[in-house]
């Protein structure tokens, strides 16, 4: 059987890459493979440049930097590990283009470019209000990126909530204002009993 692909979403602060490390060090997801978008290769670097403003890009040519890191993603990592029946936990997929992309460019745009893209089983969207996101922010980091600001987390929220709409049949929303050991025991128990039963029918990537 093929492994099964979950992903964390949120807007930044709301707690996704302290969730998978709790997985990670969690014994019952020890075969799980960990991987995060946008990746560290030659692509996910030049994105970085970008977000850290030392590089100018157009905003739409950034959009298609994040594809291009995601299919090379898909290929080299997820794509394998699923045909060899791992599960794999990334934290952030292609709903970080739309969310953060569509404060530039058209919804349905940003969902056509990503369309060869893998949907995940899985979706699990870390809810969390975007003052409450930038007071974690401002006390865990030294710099803030390109998006971390309220007015644009406010836009990257609405857009996040719009996509689990949209996608509600492979969406789990959770509510990242409570305790990290709250949220990891809520995401374990969905993990767990999301990975054992087959799924009656794949998600469908939906443009309309």
């Amino acid at each position: 059987m093929k492994g099964k692909f979950i992903v964390f979403e949120g807007i930044d602060g709301c707690g996704k890459s302290l969730q998978t490390e709790l997985l990670r060090q969690n014994p019952l997801f020890s075969s799980c493979i960990f991987t995060k978008e946008h990746t560290t290769g030659v692509v996910g670097q030049l994105i970085d440049k970008v977000l850290q403003k030392k590089i100018i890009l157009d905003p739409l040519a950034l959009q298609l930097l994040f594809v291009a890191d995601r299919i090379d993603h898909l290929k080299t990592l997820i794509h394998p590990s699923l045909d060899q029946g791992l599960n794999v936990i990334s934290d952030r997929y292609f709903w970080s283009t739309v969310a953060y992309g569509s404060l530039v460019a058209d919804k349905k745009w940003l969902l056509q470019i990503n369309k060869s893209c893998l949907i995940p089983d899985l979706v699990i969207l870390l809810d969390l209000p975007p003052h409450v996101a930038l007071q974690r922010i401002s006390h865990s980091r030294l710099k803030k990126s390109l998006f971390e600001k309220m007015t644009t987390l406010s836009q990257v929220r609405k857009n996040y909530l719009w996509l689990a709409r949209r996608f509600a049949n492979s969406c789990l929303v959770v509510d990242a204002t409570q305790s990290p050991e709250k949220i990891h025991e809520i995401v374990a128990k969905a993990i767990a009993s999301f990975q054992n039963p087959s799924r009656a029918s794949s998600p469908k990537f939906h443009l309309a």
